[in-house]
């Protein structure tokens, strides 16, 4: 019995990702991935099956990584500050190396209900991670009287939104394709992320 390669599957996986953000599940031919992974097509039937199976497996991987990046963040016994931004930043500069991942996951994901369930599906255990971890840290700075009372998920909920929005902003703002844009949509999206930073930190000190 073959064994899978699990560096052909993360080649895989990485170049799948990137054309279905970029043309979306409809507009991408898995003839493509292939030809761009330099495999066969065959290969990748024998890895994913289907379209679909792929796409779902991507849709996994990033639900795991974004949420992943602040679940990260909040472990050690740093200050709980310090934490917050660092989530915020990891989260945020996550988004950049994935600049038109926002729009992609509101064009694939909230205008289709089985894709959607599926994604929040695979976010769902990550985040309650997440949250427990945040939950914790909130409880004894309360205590502490550093923070305003407030729950995890408005604060997971936030970093969310901010973060995410300045990236729908950039696509409106800029042509994030054209390399002329670049000097520019950079000092813009530093400027949002510590925009972020302070805006979510501000709100929850006393």
């Amino acid at each position: 019995m073959e064994v899978k390669n699990q560096n052909t599957e993360q080649i895989l996986l990485e170049v799948a990702e990137s054309l279905f953000i970029e043309k979306g599940f409809a507009g991408t031919k898995t003839t493509e991935i292939a030809r761009l992974a330099g495999v066969n097509h065959a290969l990748l039937h024998y890895y994913f099956r289907t379209k679909e199976n792929l796409f779902n497996c991507v849709f996994e991987r990033i639900a795991a990584q974004m949420v992943g990046f602040i679940s990260i963040a909040f472990e050690g016994d740093a200050p709980f500050f310090d934490k917050l931004q660092r989530a915020i930043e990891m989260h945020f500069d996550g988004l950049v190396t994935r600049i038109n991942l926002p729009m992609f996951v509101f064009r694939e994901v909230i205008r289709q209900k089985e894709r959607k369930d599926y994604f929040l599906n695979q976010l769902f255990p990550v985040a309650k991670r997440v949250l427990a971890r945040m939950h914790g840290d909130i409880k004894r700075e309360v205590k502490k009287g550093t923070v305003r009372p407030v729950k995890a998920q408005n604060v997971l909920l936030n970093i969310a939104a901010l973060n995410v929005f300045s990236f729908v902003a950039a696509e409106i703002l800029f042509d994030t394709k054209d390399k002329q844009n670049a000097g520019a949509l950079k000092v813009f999206l530093n400027d949002r992320k510590q925009n972020n930073v302070n805006t979510i930190i501000n709100s929850l000190k006393l």
